[in-house]
């Protein structure tokens, strides 16, 4: 068991540090840098160049999002409120980076949402930009360099205000600002997942050990949900609980219809209806318990109590 937790650590260890190296990727450039000059198509037929722009504004803001994306959605009301009261000296462009959004989306998508600063697609002179996330802002002084970066979305038009004052304050010199990020849910998934599969583990050595099965099938994904599931009902239900669940987490990527998705996972709670109960019969313990096996996330915790508690498995009588 000691070796096991080491193991599990050590894959933590590396999670964060993955997760780390993700924060800190390069963008492209960085605050205090030139910015190169680019040019972008935007959806009335024209284009933008930065360069061109800056004899005009004392300030462009450039906005590096996704049609799909639900902050950038949040923030663009926000921003059209500032951009109204400052349009005479700076300048928007919000630009997609997502490949798949075409012209004609981004032109549908400014519509709906009633904005009316420039808007396009990033194009190849942006390419070179690897952003991190959706939405990433720059914003560009006067002298065509970027003076600060927004890694997520502003929360508020107050706080997007707040920049946009500093570089078109009389007395900006030139200073840039730190690059800011968003608060990042992605460690906090990755410390889930990892949590989530050790209590998964532990708790299923321990049941499989009172049941009177090798601790090691915990080790294995679906020998493990076979043997766990054949203690107390039929084994290849359970193995057909699993896939559902796991074809269920690729469908979105696959590009297959949601609704595939949600028929996947209820299959996947269906199949372990039954099981669960039975599962919480066999250690001793009522539907209360049952139901919480039947829940995701919950499961894991109920499963490592029972392993790990004094709770006994007694054998059920009959076996459907």
């Amino acid at each position: 068991m000691k070796k096991l937790i080491c193991m599990v650590m050590a894959v933590l260890l590396l999670a964060s540090l993955s997760a780390a190296a993700f924060a800190d990727s390069g963008i492209g450039v960085e605050p205090g840098q030139h910015m190169a000059d680019f040019t972008v198509s935007l959806t009335d037929g024209s284009t933008a160049t930065l360069s061109e722009l800056l004899k005009e504004k004392d300030l462009v803001v450039l906005n590096i999002f996704a049609s799909w994306c639900g902050p950038c959605e949040n923030e663009f009301p926000e921003m059209e409120k500032v951009y109204q009261a400052n349009k005479d000296r700076m300048e928007i462009v919000a630009v997609s980076g997502y490949e798949d959004d075409t012209m004609e989306i981004i032109s549908d998508y400014k519509a709906s949402h009633n904005l009316s600063f420039p808007m396009g697609l990033a194009g190849d002179d942006l390419s070179y930009l690897s952003v991190p996330g959706y939405p990433t802002t720059f914003f560009i002084d006067k002298s065509g360099n970027v003076g600060f970066i927004k890694i997520g979305s502003f929360p508020s038009a107050e706080e997007f205000e707040g920049k946009v004052k500093t570089f078109l304050a009389a007395d900006y010199d030139g200073k840039p600002l730190k690059t800011e990020q968003a608060v990042s849910i992605l460690p906090y998934i990755l410390l889930f997942l990892a949590l989530g599969g050790l209590l998964l583990v532990i708790g299923r050595w321990c049941l499989l050990k009172k049941a009177g099965r090798p601790g090691w099938h915990s080790l294995i994904p679906i020998l493990s949900s076979y043997q766990e599931y054949d203690i107390c009902w039929n084994g290849w239900l359970g193995v057909a609980a699993d896939l559902c669940l796991l074809v269920a987490l690729f469908t979105n990527n696959l590009g297959l219809s949601p609704v595939i998705h949600h028929v996947l996972m209820a299959a996947s709670v269906i199949l372990g209806i039954p099981q669960s109960f039975k599962l919480a019969k066999a250690f001793g313990q009522g539907k209360l318990v049952g139901v919480l096996l039947m829940l995701p996330g919950l499961k894991e915790i109920t499963r490592f109590v029972l392993g790990v508690s004094k709770a006994k498995y007694q054998p059920l009588a009959s076996r459907v």
